[in-house]
């Protein structure tokens, strides 16, 4: 990790909390309810275990009933947790564990409501800020009982996964999934279901009281059913955004260690927003605000600003945005779209 991304990872993690996201982290309702994400042991290794049930979970739902930026907070709960556990584990067998295994279970996984565009956008975002805030946790990626036209949908996302992560993800069908996670866990720790011998408290071989297997999540948690942003509400802005140009809506901190609060929506389709910081200026009174329709780029010495969130691909039409978060330093936030 270069300089410029570690600034950029140190003021995103300040932002947004995430070094305490492991104690309190935000976890929506919807997730307690629909999650389908699970710890259940660890690997021969030492690492944690954690188990995706991706082919079961609604991916569609989660896009519609969580804001982009909630999902973001979400990833980050869960690597968060799973670094603790792996540290914690560490000092149990007496060495350094900053690793997690991954079983993602493709079974039940579907094209028709996995492959539409807002769900594909958000994978991209989301896969592509873990690797940049947690580039060093993926032990192995066991994605098992993948059908063939799960390596159709892997494709489109194969290009953002670096080199030395993709050396460490592992395709199987289901016919191949038990033997190769016997390579990895032990059969007493892995449950019957996925090919061990494993089962809970009541003999179920799925293991369900301690494994998620999300399910399909029910309209009214979608967030396009929540009241409109009214003209007269106070602080509402209505912009016209044309494609391939920016609006910067700034917001002026004062005092260190404040709280932002923005609610963005959308019509028509997802936008593109990161949130560049940039100081008051000689006179706090009268800060320097850039233009609403000028490109600021973090790159350009003369814009004066750094960027403390990356890009990410809001799902405004579908999902809206009410995000509240720390404003650590005085100066101009910009949400940059």
């Amino acid at each position: 990790m270069n300089k410029a991304n570690l600034r950029e990872n140190l003021a995103c993690r300040a932002i947004y909390d995430i070094d305490s996201f492991a104690d309190h982290g935000r976890i929506p309702e919807v997730v307690e309810k629909y999650g389908f994400v699970s710890p259940f042991g660890f690997a021969k290794d030492g690492t944690p275990l954690l188990y995706v049930a991706m082919g079961r979970g609604d991916l569609y739902g989660f896009v519609a009933s969580i804001c982009s930026y909630e999902i973001c907070w979400y990833g980050s709960t869960c690597f968060e947790t799973d670094l603790k556990r792996a540290r914690m584990e560490g000092k149990k067998l007496g060495k350094e564990l900053n690793e997690v295994t991954y079983v993602v279970d493709m079974e039940g996984f579907t094209l028709t409501r996995s492959a539409r565009t807002c769900v594909v956008e958000t994978a991209f975002d989301l896969f592509r800020l873990m690797q940049d805030l947690y580039p060093e946790v993926w032990k192995n990626l066991l994605v098992v009982n993948a059908a063939f036209y799960f390596y159709q949908a892997f494709n489109i996302l194969k290009p953002i996964f670096r080199h030395t992560l993709l050396q460490n993800v592992y395709v199987v069908s289901k016919e191949n999934t038990p033997d190769m996670l016997l390579k990895y866990i032990d059969e007493d720790v892995l449950p019957v279901f996925l090919g061990g011998k494993r089962v809970d408290s009541k003999g179920d071989p799925m293991c369900r009281e301690f494994m998620r297997f999300g399910g399909l999540i029910p309209e009214e948690y979608y967030l396009i059913h929540r009241p409109p942003l009214l003209l007269s509400d106070p602080g509402v802005e209505s912009v016209y955004i044309a494609a391939k140009s920016v609006y910067n809506h700034p917001l002026v901190v004062h005092s260190s260690n404040s709280r932002m609060h923005i609610e963005l929506r959308s019509e028509g389709g997802s936008i593109n927003t990161t949130v560049l910081f940039r100081e008051l200026g000689p006179n706090p009174k009268d800060p320097d605000i850039p233009p609403s329709n000028v490109y600021l780029d973090e790159h350009n010495e003369s814009h004066k600003v750094r960027l403390v969130s990356p890009c990410v691909k809001l799902q405004l039409h579908m999902s809206p945005v009410d995000v509240v978060c720390n404003a650590p330093w005085p100066g101009i936030c910009k949400y940059n779209t």
